[in-house]
């Protein structure tokens, strides 16, 4: 996983922009919940296309978050399924346990680079064109796909995060928040959301790759992807003071999803 999301080096800046800040009391309930997890929140079982993605080498935790878009095709940061190179990782929905399908193909944005190019490669550096896809051996059957978007991410947004507790028994979770900046990074089309009612996303725990979602429990639309937040060297899993996110956005990738969508039958 990454130590920093692809805008750790413009931090100071957006810090700037934006300040930090708190956040509204906990939801009633969760005082108890532990600093390596989706923070806050409630347990969710709604936008059952924002599953996540297990490795075999810890069957029974979440690697990553994965967003159904078809029914055999998941997308996911593609720095997750280059993070283990060896053995299988398999696609799940709802509370962990039984994977719904096993990954068969796993498909890396073209302009994304795992390895650094040369002597100066901001592309790797900032973790640009974090997007990947991955192709099931079977259809997912009784989950609903997530809709890709029509328009763009503003900020003002307020969307639905979500994200898995941590081992040993991972919850579905999820959080209202709120789309504070949009940008395109030097072609990389991203947003950053604040976690609202007193929550944070986790990177420790496998939260990247999860979706924030608008649109109906049962007709979801899959606004982006979590890849890492801007202070997450201070402020991973930390309530209260996380108050960006990175998100690479769907709609931005439409093109390259809708590709994955038609090519697989």
């Amino acid at each position: 996983m990454r130590t920093f999301s692809k805008l750790s080096g413009l931090a100071l800046a957006l810090s700037m922009f934006t300040g930090l800040a708190g956040c509204a009391a906990t939801e009633a309930g969760d005082d108890a919940a532990s600093e390596d997890e989706l923070v806050g929140g409630r347990r969710d079982l709604r936008f059952a296309a924002g599953g996540y993605l297990s490795h075999s080498s810890s069957p029974d935790a979440v690697s990553c978050g994965a967003t159904l878009i078809a029914p055999r095709v998941a997308v996911t940061a593609a720095h997750c399924v280059l993070a283990k190179k060896d053995g299988t990782w398999s696609y799940g929905v709802g509370e962990i346990g039984k994977p719904a399908a096993k990954v068969a193909e796993v498909h890396v944005h073209p302009n994304f680079h795992a390895e650094k190019q040369g002597a100066i490669d901001l592309t790797h550096a900032l973790r640009k064109f974090d997007v990947a896809y991955v192709v099931l051996d079977r259809a997912v059957a009784g989950v609903t796909p997530a809709k890709l978007p029509e328009v763009a991410p503003k900020m003002g947004d307020v969307v639905q995060a979500t994200g898995y507790s941590s081992p040993p028994s991972p919850k579905r979770r999820s959080t209202p928040a709120k789309v504070m900046v949009t940008l395109s990074l030097a072609g990389d089309p991203i947003f950053e959301v604040h976690p609202m009612n007193d929550s944070a996303l986790c990177v420790a725990d496998g939260d990247e790759g999860s979706a924030v979602f608008t649109g109906t429990g049962k007709e979801p639309v899959l606004v982006g992807f979590f890849v890492g937040s801007v202070t997450q060297g201070m402020t991973d899993c930390v309530r209260g003071s996380q108050y960006l996110n990175g998100y690479e956005s769907a709609y931005g990738y439409r093109e390259f999803f809708a590709e994955a969508i038609a090519s697989v039958r």
